[in-house]
């Protein structure tokens, strides 16, 4: 169970942050504005969640880091609450319902559900959280919610909330359980995982609604997705061994080589290769792209697991390293049947360039003679 909600956060916050990247790269504002919605999502859920795989990583487990996860979800409380205001603006501009005293109402739930949140009364940092506060901030939060799933319910016709409103009110059938009885019976704590998981399909159906076809511009974007998302992984690694004094060999130090070498390089050589081809044969190659992003997104999560253990576990064989290893060698076999795949058609796609180029040549010819 610690190994596997690991491995779940890692990859739920690697996967909400890429696709907001990879939005920010479309033109349209409203792509731009879901992106900023799946960024402020994940790097807001880290502050919860990367002290929740620490704990589980580490000797002294949850107990050890009472004051990390109670201020990460103190963080996270402001960043929910955020996210929901900037999903009112898209269900505005999607439904074209711009009433004002919506906004009004949506504003002033946030500010209150924040004020809240900041009250000393919480015990913010302790291991004594207020479990009376924890329902008082939540009161505007649920509110705020509820009317987000009866307006995003009322207008599921129209573009791009088709699937907003349920995924929202699984999302809050899943977390007013934890808000209301996990203090009393600690396993109900369990359905922050499926919440989570409600999360995660907003995100992505609203990365399907914005992203268009498959064409050779995906590719591209998706390289350019991976070079930030190296970029962020080399932070990450070098600040997280810093915090911790650690300056021993970890797989947090190739995350940064490995998502630019078989992200941002190999794709962004993928797109040279098959730019000039029509959209037909592009679309043939996309169940083999996605098998080699499916692939290489397991790998980086597995070495991102991998090497917090190794920082913070002290030695201890805190989880299952062969499991790990397993995963680990799952990813790389998923990477290469795609990049396999993916070289196969593109080598058919020359082939076939080739002898249509000759065919050309041939009747150039004979129309000359």
């Amino acid at each position: 169970m610690q190994l596997g909600e690991s491995l779940f956060d890692i990859g739920y916050l690697a996967l909400v942050v890429a696709l907001g990247v990879r939005l920010l790269l479309e033109n349209s504002k409203e792509a731009k504005l879901f992106g900023i919605m799946a960024i402020v999502l994940g790097i807001g859920d880290s502050f919860h969640l990367l002290p929740r795989v620490v704990s589980h990583l580490s000797p002294g487990g949850l107990a050890a880091h009472t004051s990390a996860l109670s201020w990460g979800k103190f963080v996270t409380s402001i960043t929910m609450t955020i996210f929901y205001v900037l999903y009112y603006y898209f269900y505005r501009k999607q439904s074209g319902d711009y009433d004002n005293k919506k906004k009004i109402l949506i504003y002033a739930l946030a500010i209150i559900r924040i004020i809240l949140v900041a009250m000393p009364q919480n015990n913010w940092g302790s291991a004594n959280e207020s479990y009376q506060w924890g329902i008082y901030r939540n009161i505007p939060f649920l509110i705020m919610g509820i009317l987000l799933i009866i307006w995003s319910y009322k207008e599921k016709e129209k573009p791009g909330l088709k699937n907003m409103w349920w995924l929202i009110l699984l999302s809050f059938a899943f977390y007013i359980p934890v808000v209301l009885f996990a203090d009393k019976y600690p396993a109900v704590g369990s359905m922050m995982m499926p919440k989570t998981v409600a999360y995660l399909f907003i995100v992505v159906y609203g990365f399907k609604y914005f992203i268009g076809e498959f064409k050779a511009k995906s590719i591209l974007a998706s390289s350019i997705t991976m070079l930030v998302m190296g970029l962020l992984a080399g932070a990450f690694s070098r600040e997280f061994t810093k915090f911790y004094s650690f300056n021993e060999d970890t797989y947090l130090n190739l995350i940064h080589t490995h998502s630019l070498a078989l992200g941002f390089l190999a794709l962004m050589g993928i797109y040279l290769l098959v730019r000039n081809n029509d959209d037909r044969k592009i679309l043939s190659i996309k169940k083999s792209y996605h098998t080699y992003i499916t692939g290489l997104t397991i790998t980086v999560v597995a070495m991102i697991v991998k090497g917090i253990f190794t920082v913070v576990s002290q030695g201890r064989q805190t989880i299952n390293q062969v499991a790990i290893a397993g995963i680990s060698g799952i990813g790389h076999i998923v990477l290469t049947i795609g990049i396999i795949s993916l070289m196969v058609k593109i080598y058919k796609f020359e082939t076939e360039n080739n002898i249509i180029k000759k065919s050309i040549n041939k009747k150039g010819l004979a129309k000359t003679s």
